[in-house]
């Protein structure tokens, strides 16, 4: 791992500030004492400029950067190990349930999940080699959490130097966003990591580092729009910001190049668009709010997992306001034809670069929400974990940096605290408490039991947990394929069906001494959950737990609740039933 030993050589800027602007070296202005009559400070003055005095020089160690990032890696690891074998949630089987499928067959079963297939083509392949346990695939998740900080260091040091590098490496390795999901089985860290890459490649790029940098922009881009459908906002802030500062430059070049980069990605991501555009009109996400303008900050604050998004903002705010501007020239010395297309400017700072494209890829997200359901704080991490790039360049060039990079780092890293005390995200509990409760009904359920889950999205975590050897059923009816959830126009076909037409049938053919186990969500979504959505779904799911309770021949013997304890996002109940014969007295 190369160590960056001249910022202003990478990054087309002036260095950082001297030691003695960022608080690590001896007084500015060379006056002994700094300032202070006799060349006498006060005790904790003395103090802290020998600390950061030792912090310079141990800064200047030519090893110090690879320690660094491999420590934050291992505290990272640290931070999040006993994770690894969290039991799943609902959307994690979704994810489990459909990359077990042939590669050929995915697109078919993606098409009616509302997904773009990167990620399930990952996990097909990672299922084949190490199974589908739960650290199994939560590693998959695990590795481009803990890559993201040396990326983040590369990045940081790249655009802003070495202070920046170290401290964008360790905000990404104490962010509490990727504690939470470096140990999903879903694709948010590989976005993350390939977010950060990309942001990176195309201030680089941008700035006249060279063609390669916008073919990697390009390329990690593709992968960030396979993933998850949030890269479109990506793409189209990048596009957006680019154009409009090549606009205002007269920088033609530079808005030929950013034009023909968002032409390739979406050329790149044109076989995928029948399949989008159907989705786009069929499935989503009709659970997802219209957010309110609170919202913007109240869900990146819970996107982060209490790390306030909020203060982010603010602190970048801050950073940009309070560093003083630097001549700049463009990055890496680029041929004199590529300088002179910003007309004696000099290139944009790529400080402002790289704070503009996530908070306008916020900002579109957050206006297309409010036509189309699609707002969650879970998507989130695409932008505001690469803004953290954003927050140490601004903070490093800021009046007394090193201070604020260390209580910035410190102020987020202590979001990290819930996930080692919290008891809501336990092996017990976890996510979801489904696998506590088959737990404990493990030794009273029978194979082929009638397993009915009244809310239909629930299905897949159920079935992952019990396996194969039972009849699994929602309001629908009887399922074929319980370890997939159909999302096509949901809403809408629950507000056609009757759950008692559908499962009577199924329950008749319930031997005498047959089970049927019941198992329900506690809530039937918040407040913000759409009335379109939430109201077939609770009309059904209740509908479904009338036609158990009321058939006389079923008769409870077991009813579960989650632990006093649990305080999982998706708590769960069941109630196990035993059929009797007929004339049977409740």
């Amino acid at each position: 791992m190369a160590v960056v030993d001249a910022p202003e050589e990478i990054t087309g800027e002036r260095g950082p500030p001297s030691p003695a602007t960022i608080g690590i070296g001896g007084p500015p202005g060379g006056v002994a004492g700094g300032g202070v009559a006799g060349g006498r400070r006060p005790g904790w003055q003395a103090w802290a400029s020998r600390a950061q005095g030792t912090c310079a020089r141990l800064g200047r160690w030519r090893h110090f950067d690879r320690l660094l990032v491999l420590a934050l890696m291992a505290l990272s690891l640290g931070l999040r190990w006993r994770t690894l074998w969290a039991s799943y949630w609902g959307d994690e089987a979704i994810a489990i349930g459909i990359a077990g499928h042939s590669i050929g067959s995915l697109p078919r079963y993606l098409v009616n999940d509302g997904s773009p297939p990167l990620y399930y083509v990952m996990l097909h392949y990672w299922i084949g080699l190490f199974g589908r346990s739960e650290p199994a695939t939560h590693a998959l998740s695990m590795i481009p959490a803990l890559l993201a900080i040396p990326a983040s260091w590369w990045s940081g040091a790249r655009l802003f130097g070495r202070w920046a590098g170290r401290a964008a490496a360790a905000l990404v390795a104490t962010c509490a966003y990727l504690d939470y999901y470096s140990t999903e089985t879903r694709m948010y860290s590989w976005l993350v990591l390939t977010a950060i890459l990309a942001l990176t490649c195309f201030v680089l790029a941008y700035q006249g580092a060279g063609r390669r940098y916008w073919a990697g922009t390009a390329v990690a881009m593709t992968a960030i729009l396979y993933l998850q459908y949030y890269g479109l906002y990506l793409l189209a802030a990048t596009v957006v910001v680019g154009a409009v500062v090549a606009l205002h430059r007269r920088a033609w070049p530079q808005l030929r190049a950013t034009l023909l980069f968002g032409l390739v990605c979406a050329a790149a991501f044109a076989p995928w668009v029948p399949q989008f555009l159907y989705q786009l009109e069929n499935t989503g996400a009709p659970w997802a709010p219209h957010p309110s303008v609170l919202d913007l900050f109240a869900d990146s604050f819970n996107a982060l997992a209490s790390a306030g998004w909020a203060g982010v903002v603010a602190a970048i705010a801050v950073a940009v306001l309070a560093w003083r501007r630097v001549g700049a020239r463009p990055v890496a010395g680029p041929r004199p034809s590529t300088a002179a297309q910003w007309d004696g400017q000099g290139p944009p700072s790529a400080l402002a670069l790289a704070t503009a494209v996530p908070l306008v890829t916020l900002g579109m997200a957050w206006v297309a929400a409010q036509v189309v359901n699609s707002w969650n704080p879970r998507y989130l991490g695409i932008a505001v974990v690469p803004a953290m790039l954003a927050l140490a360049g601004g903070l490093a060039r800021a009046r007394r940096g090193l201070l604020a990079l260390v209580l910035a780092v410190a102020c987020l890293a202590g979001t990290a605290v819930p996930m080692l005390v919290d008891r809501s995200v336990t092996v017990e509990t976890s996510k979801s408490d489904v696998a506590y409760l088959l737990s404990e009904l493990r030794g009273a359920l029978h194979p082929g039991a009638l397993v009915i889950s009244a809310e239909v999205t629930d299905t897949p975590v159920i079935a992952l947990d019990l396996g194969s050897g039972y009849v699994y059923a929602t309001p629908f009816g009887r399922l074929d394929h319980p370890f997939v959830v159909d999302w096509s126009d949901l809403p809408t076909r629950l507000q056609g069906i009757n759950a008692g037409k559908q499962l009577d049938p199924l329950l008749a053919a319930v031997p005498v001494g047959g089970q049927v186990l019941l198992v329900n969500p506690t809530t039937w979504g918040g407040s913000e959950t759409p009335e379109r959505y939430a109201a077939p779904v609770k009309s059904e799911g209740i509908a479904t737990n009338a036609v158990v309770v009321n058939d006389p021949q079923l008769v409870a013997t077991v009813g579960l609740a989650v632990p006093a304890y649990a305080n999982s996002l998706y708590p769960m109940k069941a109630v196990l039933f035993v059929k009797l014969g007929n004339g049977t007295q409740r």
